[in-house]
C-alpha cells in the first residue's frame, strides 16, 4: 500500500467491500483510512460460509447416525 509513487492511493478488497486509502495530508505527512465501502459482498461471503458450515454439520450428523446404525446392526447379529 505504501510502496507506490502516487500520493493518493485507494485499494479495494473482497469484491469492493472493504477499502484502504492513503493520501498526503500535508508535506511529508501521509494519512490513511480504511473501512467498509459496500457491505453486499461481505453479506454474500458470510452467507456462503454459513451455508458450507451448515452442510458440513448435516453431513457429519448423518454419517454419525449411519455409523451408530451399523454398530447396532452388527451387535444384534
Amino acid at each position: 500500500m505504501f510502496s507506490t509513487d502516487e500520493d493518493n492511493v485507494r485499494k479495494e478488497g473482497l469484491f469492493g467491500s472493504v477499502f484502504f486509502e492513503t493520501r498526503e495530508v500535508r508535506e511529508g505527512v501521509i494519512g490513511s483510512s480504511m473501512g467498509v465501502d459496500n457491505p453486499l459482498g461481505l453479506v454474500v461471503i458470510f452467507l456462503v460460509l454459513f451455508g458450507l458450515v451448515t452442510l458440513t454439520q448435516i453431513a457429519f450428523h448423518s454419517l454419525k447416525a449411519y455409523r451408530a446404525e451399523l454398530i447396532r446392526e452388527r451387535s444384534h447379529s
